[in-house]
């Protein structure tokens, strides 16, 4: 269950990057689509501006010229030069539109010819109306029909129609090329947001799929997580309860085996003792020399019973100490520490112990007693320490077991040391629903703490 949603969950989030990469593509795409477009219809528009102003030059240069006519004529007529105002005015300003329309980009040569064309006429024209004014009449060639004064003035009127014309015909195309561009925009717009549509609608879905699965998952992986904590669980009680079993088997066996050496095995022996004892009241009293060795003999036998008998009686105390049963947990902590001091190899041991205690159940003071054997022990063969405190009191309804040493201390911290003491030392606290503190750096000594509940917990 839990490997095929992870599997989909992965699928899922693979479909959703290439979706988002698609997105930006398309995105991207959108945004250059757009900018390209806006860059033609900038350049249309400023083609329709040129085209546009182009259309003003020539009805201006048309107008200027017609106007410069009539203004001559009016002059012809009157001899009044007041009439010669648009005629003078308008030279420099047809000069100038022809120099515009000169610097303008026309579409082909035959638009620029006939732009030449029709300069030379414009200029041509305003040449013979000079030269009307100069004179003061009409030119003899002009005639009643007009002459070439009014074939040029009709020339220029046609050349600067079909330019018009064309150019008017250039500005509907551009026109209508930018009405097919602005379609085509808004066609490529519509496919491109109905794809981002499509694809934010896709992101949309792939994320609540996703969001399910992470859901599912979640459940999966609680529910693998309790199954795993209750499996966990049930092993460690089996471990704990099996621990406990050898614990308590553990002591019941060498409470068997202290009271088989206490019964028997002591009774054996002060049999023997005493069986050597009368035999050597027996020997004879005189100085021979074979009874003198004898006498030693029986006198180192009775020497070796009592320290086989002093040995098996440390023994016993060792696997059951009967102090803890007869007098209590005082009694047998203060014998204990007696028990390791021992002639020159003394070492120090504060002891601080209370006067009395309330009543402790067995397993309590056994387990306490065997905490502070264990510690013991470990202070003086593997830690060589020099001094060691060992501090019973009562704490606020918990009995608490502190033991200090000035040993080689270790690193608390470590997992790979084998410290199998205490771990049988912490198990003996968990039994009791006790807790326990071992605080110890290389160097600098061990402080082990045990606190435990003066009822044993039901």
């Amino acid at each position: 269950m839990l490997r095929p949603t992870t599997l989909l969950l992965r699928t899922s989030t693979l479909l959703l990057a290439v979706v988002l990469v698609l997105g930006f593509v398309l995105g991207l795409a959108w945004l250059l689509t757009a900018q390209r477009h806006a860059e033609t219809n900038q350049q249309a528009l400023q083609t329709l501006q040129q085209q546009t102003l182009r259309l003003a030059h020539l009805d201006t240069l048309l107008v200027r010229l017609l106007d410069a006519e009539s203004s001559v004529r009016g002059f012809m007529i009157t001899n009044n030069p007041v009439y010669l105002g648009s005629y003078q005015n308008g030279g420099s300003e047809v000069e100038r539109t022809l120099a515009e329309l000169r610097s303008d980009r026309w579409s082909d040569g035959t638009q620029r010819a006939s732009f030449e064309q029709l300069a030379q006429l414009v200029e041509g024209r305003w040449k013979l109306l000079t030269a009307n004014i100069e004179r003061g009449a009409v030119s003899p060639t002009d005639g009643a029909s007009g002459g070439i004064g009014k074939q040029m003035t009709d020339d220029i009127r046609r050349l600067v129609d079909r330019l018009r014309a064309e150019t008017e015909a250039e500005m509907n195309a551009t026109l209508f090329a930018s009405f097919g561009r602005f379609a085509e925009a808004r066609k490529t717009t519509n496919v491109m947001g109905m794809g981002v549509l499509v694809l934010l609608l896709t992101v949309v879905v792939l994320l609540y799929r996703q969001e399910g699965l992470r859901n599912r998952l979640a459940t999966v992986l609680r529910s693998e997580n309790r199954r795993l904590q209750e499996e966990v669980d049930a092993r460690t009680e089996e471990l704990r309860n099996l621990a406990s079993y050898l614990t308590e088997a553990r002591e019941a066996e060498q409470a068997r085996v202290a009271r088989e050496l206490h019964d028997e095995l002591g009774a054996l022996l002060t049999a023997v003792k005493l069986d050597a004892g009368w035999i050597a009241r027996k020997l004879p009293a005189d100085e021979q020399d074979s009874a003198a060795s004898l006498r030693r003999r029986f006198d180192h036998l009775l020497d070796t019973l009592n320290e086989v008998i002093t040995i098996k009686r440390r023994v016993v105390a060792d696997l059951r100490p009967p102090l803890l049963s007869d007098l209590g947990l005082v009694e047998a902590l203060r014998s204990l520490t007696q028990s390791w001091r021992s002639g020159d190899d003394e070492w120090q041991i504060e002891l601080t112990l209370p006067e009395a205690l309330p009543e402790l159940p067995a397993a309590t003071s056994l387990a306490l007693y065997r905490i502070a054997q264990e510690a013991l022990t470990n202070a003086r063969r593997h830690a060589s320490a020099d001094h060691v405190r060992l501090n019973l009191e009562m704490d606020e309804g918990q009995l608490v077991l502190r033991i200090e040493d000035d040993g080689s201390g270790f690193d608390s911290s470590a997992r790979e040391l084998n410290r199998h003491g205490l771990a049988g030392i912490a198990h003996r606290i968990q039994m009791l629903g006790g807790q326990l503190t071992i605080d110890s750096k290389p160097g600098q000594g061990t402080c082990i703490e045990a606190r435990v509940p003066i009822a044993p917990e039901a």
